[in-house]
């Protein structure tokens, strides 16, 4: 009979790319301690499956070839349909849905029926143990206990977990340049702190997301320079260049860019085509240059703006969060995190943010201009959002250790 360890459950992450495995390694740390630890393949006990990435059949078929009995828990964008010996997890993923997930894993494993032993330091792990609470009950009531289905709800700040990727002061800005604040009354400083998103790849890559999440169909955005493939069933976009490479042709403007010689597009204008999976699988893309679409999006979108905001935006009106960006597979700056917590609780102009966190413009508007990049953040229009001015942050009595540390980030 197969033994294992009782300290620790041992879990083997697949079809990850490498920020999201990172994302994984320091959830685990820091929710579970040393009760669950990433490990290889043959030396684990379960797996967490990535069922949006590029292979995931494949995936899924080879671990119910090569362990039978292993329990997977199935990540996704979209509910799974049931599978034996599995759990389903919609992303973005709360914290409370993986806990569950993991004490149903090791009970499993264990035949017993007590929870996921808690680590110290670790009041997530505790709380569940001491009150479970199921994220929502499957449908219908008779699913059997391996085939259950958690609903994730909106993202928000409560179960925001750790950044894959962080980027401190220094490297923020080389990663995106420095720019100074602006004295907002200044028109021509205002001016200068804006930019058009159309004139750029960002505003065509947008278009052409659009494109192919509506029809549904492989689309292929011909630059002029390296043709970018989306495919929007698996939400992954295809691109034969390196970051740095990604960074220098997308500062450039459109109408700029038959001027520097390389493009063979009509007048520098960027054209969409059709493309396919059979035709990227024939032509043998190598999977390794295979991005999120909303990383990738979210990147070209704070390289572009270095830090500045597109030019229908009004800093004196409230802008609004519409929902809390996936943090766990974006690259994250500083104090984005905060901003995210700050708008997420009521529209609020960008000046106002600024103030309230006492962080620098850029920050702010790099962080709303890559959210709303991703359609997760606008101005606001109606009149009463701007009825009300928002309220001050003022610490309350007897808060939680949570609410406390929340509280602490964003007055600094």
């Amino acid at each position: 009979m197969y033994k294992r360890r009782e300290t620790s459950l041992r879990v083997c992450a697949l079809g990850f790319d490498s920020r999201s495995h990172n994302a994984l390694k320091i959830f685990f740390r820091a929710q579970c301690g040393d009760k669950v630890s990433l490990a290889g393949d043959d030396e684990a006990d379960i797996s967490i499956i990535d069922m949006d990435s590029y292979n995931a059949a494949k995936i899924l078929t080879q671990q119910r070839e090569q362990h039978p009995d292993r329990f997977l828990i199935l990540v996704s964008l979209e509910q799974q349909s049931a599978v034996e010996n599995a759990v389903s997890i919609k992303k973005p993923v709360q914290i409370q849905h993986m806990l569950d997930a993991l004490a149903l894993a090791r009970s499993k494993l264990t035949k017993a029926t007590t929870d996921l032993p808690v680590s110290r330091g670790s009041p997530k792990l505790a709380e569940f143990r001491e009150k479970p609470q199921p994220a929502q009950k499957p449908t219908p009531e008779n699913v059997p206990a391996q085939t259950k289905v958690f609903v994730a709800p909106v993202y928000d700040a409560k179960s925001t977990g750790q950044a894959a990727a962080l980027l401190d002061e220094n490297g923020f800005k080389e990663y995106i340049g420095a720019l100074h604040d602006i004295d907002p009354i200044n028109p021509a400083e205002v001016k200068a702190a804006q930019y058009d998103p159309k004139r750029y790849l960002q505003g065509y890559l947008q278009s052409a997301y659009k494109t192919a999440l509506s029809k549904n169909t492989a689309v292929c955005l011909n630059t002029g320079w390296k043709p970018i493939t989306i495919f929007p069933y698996t939400r992954e976009v295809w691109v034969d260049a390196d970051d740095q490479q990604l960074r220098s042709f997308c500062l450039v403007p459109v109408h700029s860019i038959s001027e520097l010689g390389f493009t063979d597009t009509t007048a520098g204008v960027m054209t969409l085509s059709p493309a396919s999976a059979n035709e990227a699988v024939a032509s043998n893309y190598d999977t390794s240059k295979l991005q999120r679409m909303d990383a990738l999006l979210w990147k070209i979108a704070l390289w572009t703006s270095a830090g500045r905001i597109p030019e229908d935006i009004d800093l004196h009106r409230p802008v609004y969060l519409r929902n809390w960006p996936n943090l766990t597979r974006l690259l994250v700056f500083p104090n984005a995190i905060r901003i995210a917590a700050l708008l997420s609780e009521q529209p609020r102009s960008l000046l106002d943010v600024t103030e309230t966190l006492n962080v620098r413009q850029q920050y702010v508007f790099a962080f709303f201009s890559a959210a709303r990049a991703l359609g997760l953040a606008d101005q606001a229009v109606r009149q009463s959002e701007n009825l009300i001015a928002p309220p001050p942050i003022e610490p309350r009595k007897n808060t939680g250790v949570l609410k406390k540390i929340l509280q602490r980030l964003l007055r600094r």
